[in-house]
């Protein structure tokens, strides 16, 4: 699950102490929060940014990140073949 799902700091504590049906109740309601928070971040990204174009997008593709890949590849096949042991 995204950022922890249903934990949250001090969880451990609140099971020991408080009782495992008052620490899921709350961990209903911090997955919840987390929830909004994650839309509301995605929402505000995607509302901030303009869109790619067409053109754009398989630029951006062709010229930069199959390069990138290409050359992760090649370094991570060196750094194989020297720390290998």
């Amino acid at each position: 699950l995204y950022f922890g799902g249903y934990n949250y700091p001090g969880m451990d504590w609140m099971v020991e102490n408080a009782g495992v049906n008052i620490a899921n109740v709350i961990g209903i309601f911090v997955l919840f929060g987390k929830l909004c928070f994650f839309i509301f971040f995605y929402m505000w990204v995607r509302w901030t940014l303009p869109r790619f174009r067409y053109d754009q997008l398989m630029r951006l593709g062709w010229k930069m990140l199959i390069p990138l890949a290409i050359a992760n590849i090649v370094v991570t096949g060196v750094v194989i073949l020297l720390f290998d042991n």
